[in-house]
């Protein structure tokens, strides 16, 4: 049974184009959404919700619970090294500090957006933590609790604790992590520097937080989501960013059955790649095992099946009629016109002969790609390209004849 996905670290996902890629492979997406928040989605995530249903909501109170015993044994034994470290006192203008723009992504360094990145801040919203948890930490000098409202500035303004990022990024993936322990979600990001989500033990939050130069640790990440991405990549299109959400959301929905074929097959190799490959530590051994094995499962089946679609001339059928003037009488009449002298009888002979060819060819098409777990791929590479003037035609000719071409 396929996984569910689970967004982090933020609400809203940053990058659209990532989340269309996933919603090629992934059969839904949860994100951590506390009660009451005023969630204000993109259209890209309103289509894929109201085609497909892809997202879905998670509360985090009871990981927050869960994982709050970690920082406050952290702050008892190490306190004083965190305020070295991590203090708010000298990052904030004044003890009134009312934030009143969105900080968009200010988890690294890098990303100094709004006024709480400008201060080195980022915010998590204060259900993410768990009260005793943010109260010892305000009381420390390490959180600040405090307001913003959405970009909509007519919306309800909503409470944050202000921390450091670096702080601010260890404790949500301490809690990502506890809440895909709980529910079993697979943790999946947008943010190219993401620390990852496993292996969250007090030592390890210890050592990222105070360590002088912890040790590198570069995530893996989820075998299941690495292998569906790289073979999704094998058949989208350079310009995903142009494909309308609407073209994915038809393929989700015509194609259901070998999506979940394409998705059984996804997480096969993932589990044949943990057992015989899981323990490789060396991150780059790791990806090169990784691509081989999409190119066993996955690369080297597509094109297969391309050679055995172009062997039934599923794209080439009507050369096979040998007579380019039936063919255009064909287009006219699907049109709703003739050529000069052109018989009505013959016209209608020639459509007649080439719905009967495509039924033939369709019939023989479906078969092959029933059997075929990466036919949903060929269906991804197809769907989302321009249409061509080839099926332009073809399509005309099947209203013209009621026949699906």
């Amino acid at each position: 049974m396929r996984r569910i996905g689970l967004y982090y670290p933020y609400i809203h996902c940053r990058d659209e184009r990532w989340l269309k890629l996933t919603a090629l492979y992934w059969p839904k997406l949860a994100r951590v959404v506390p009660e009451g928040y005023p969630v204000a989605d993109s259209d890209v995530v309103l289509a894929l919700n109201d085609g497909i249903g892809f997202l879905e909501s998670t509360r985090p109170d009871a990981a927050a619970e869960a994982i709050a015993p970690l920082f406050l044994d952290l702050l008892r034994e190490r306190g004083d090294e965190l305020r070295a470290r991590y203090g708010v006192a000298e990052a904030l203008p004044s003890n009134a500090f009312g934030v009143t723009t969105e900080p968009s992504a200010p988890w690294s360094a890098e990303q100094n957006h709004g006024r709480l990145g400008r201060h080195g801040l980022a915010g998590l919203h204060l259900d993410e933590m768990a009260p005793r948890l943010r109260d010892a930490l305000a009381a420390s000098d390490l959180a600040y609790i405090t307001t913003r409202s959405r970009l909509d500035e007519s919306a309800t303004e909503v409470r944050w604790i202000a921390m450091r990022s670096t702080l601010a990024w260890v404790y949500k993936c301490a809690l990502t992590a506890e809440l895909a322990r709980r529910t079993r979600y697979t943790p999946l990001t947008d943010q190219s520097d993401s620390h990852g989500t496993h292996g969250w033990d007090a030592a390890r939050v210890a050592a990222v937080l105070l360590d002088p130069y912890p040790a590198a640790r570069r995530p893996h990440e989820d075998v299941e989501d690495a292998i569906g991405l790289m073979s999704v990549r094998l058949v989208v299109p350079e310009n995903l960013d142009d494909v309308p959400v609407e073209k994915i959301i038809r393929l989700r929905e015509r194609h259901g059955p070998e999506f979940d074929a394409y998705a059984h097959a996804v997480s096969s190799a993932a589990a044949d790649f943990r057992e015989s490959l899981g323990a490789i530590e060396d991150a780059e051994a790791r990806q090169r095992y990784l691509a081989l094995k999409v190119t066993e499962s996955f690369a080297a089946p597509l094109e297969d099946l391309r050679k055995a679609m172009r062997g039934l001339r599923i794209d080439t059928a009507l050369s096979s009629l040998g007579a380019k003037v039936e063919l255009g009488a064909a287009a006219s009449l699907a049109a709703g016109s003739l050529p000069a002298g052109q018989p009505l009888a013959t016209a209608g002979a020639a459509v007649l002969g080439i719905a009967s060819l495509r039924r033939n060819a369709a019939v023989a098409r479906d078969a092959r790609m029933n059997a075929e777990p990466v036919a949903y791929l060929l269906r991804v590479e197809r769907g989302l390209q321009p249409q061509r003037l080839h099926e332009r035609v073809m399509r005309g000719i099947g209203r013209a004849t009621g026949t699906s071409v």
